[in-house]
């Protein structure tokens, strides 16, 4: 059975309008099975986002109870034998770490296709998240595929929703800075002409402004590890939730950064292939205060010296 999106709209919702005598769990559960794909793939998360005019493909649920009954670790946006998609939750590391007692978002993933396929599937990783970091992760399920996706990630189209603290100055804007990579993910403000320094640049756009904090929509323009937190944080602005580039804050929250989209050519097609997602419910609550870093106090941007938060 064939299904046209009217507009965009979330796969869950979409199971909802063409199902309207089916409960929400009954829905979830159609997708989770699955019973739901998409451009040939099949698409496990209820958040999965389904473009206007796009068509999902419904087929009845045929496999075993036992089948049914296992639980999918982590959500999964989109699979095929060169790539899988999935989302990433804040506070899971993509690797894992020494000592790591929550499990990886690797090991999850592994974990999910073994299940799937009942083989022992190698994955490699694309793209590495920051721990605190959340929302569309890429992982390839051949070697070649690693290769090919990671050479070209930097042409790819990355989407982030963001909470910042404060107003920015402009309600859009460019923001570009010469940045340089150190040792253990550490980030150096440089002149242009320095060794090694990178051009670094982000669009956003205000979506909301609120009265100590504002939520904007931001499409990086290259590609640098942390580059989109460091140059908000330069701002006056940080990412509520920030605990690196940001300031101390009275009220814990989570890092309020979230990948709802990534563009990228497909490794094997060579077509453009969008990946996309929902924000979680949960991504604009925010816990009170909120302070931004004043001109007095906050973040050191001197030529060739650490950028850190600052220690009080």
């Amino acid at each position: 059975m064939k299904i046209t999106a009217k507009e965009n709209i979330s796969l869950l919702n979409l199971v909802l309008e063409t199902f309207p005598e089916i409960s929400v769990s009954k829905a979830k559960k159609m997708i989770i099975y699955g019973s739901i794909s998409h451009r040939d793939a099949v698409i496990k998360s209820p958040e999965y986002m389904v473009g206007k005019g796009e068509i999902i493909e419904y087929t009845k649920y045929s496999g075993g109870s036992h089948i049914a009954k296992e639980k999918t670790d982590v959500p999964i946006l989109y699979e095929d034998e060169y790539l899988i998609a999935v989302i990433k939750p804040s506070g899971v590391n993509v690797d894992a770490s020494p000592n790591e007692r929550v499990k990886s978002l690797f090991s999850l993933t592994k974990s999910y296709v073994k299940r799937k396929w009942g083989v022992r599937q190698n994955l490699f990783i694309v793209h590495e998240p920051q721990g605190d970091e959340a929302g569309v992760c890429i992982f390839a399920k051949t070697k070649k595929s690693q290769e090919t996706l990671k050479k070209n990630f930097s042409l790819s189209k990355r989407e982030y929703n963001a909470i910042v603290a404060g107003k920015p100055k402009h309600k859009n804007d460019k923001l570009s800075l010469w940045l340089k990579k150190g040792t253990k993910n550490r980030i150096f403000l440089e002149k242009p002409q320095t060794e090694g320094a990178q051009l670094c640049s982000i669009k956003y756009t205000t979506i909301e402004n609120f009265d100590t904090y504002t939520h904007i929509l931001i499409n990086p323009q290259t590609y640098f590890p942390l580059q989109t937190r460091f140059i908000l944080s330069h701002i006056g602005n940080p990412i509520v939730g920030d605990m690196r580039f940001g300031v101390k804050q009275l009220s814990a929250n989570w890092l309020k950064f979230y990948c709802t989209k990534i563009e990228l050519q497909h490794p094997a097609t060579g077509k453009k292939l969008k990946i996309e997602t929902s924000l979680p419910n949960t991504f604009m609550k925010v816990n009170l205060p909120i302070f931004a870093p004043s001109k007095e106090k906050g973040i050191e941007m001197e030529k060739g010296k650490e950028v850190e938060q600052e220690k009080e």
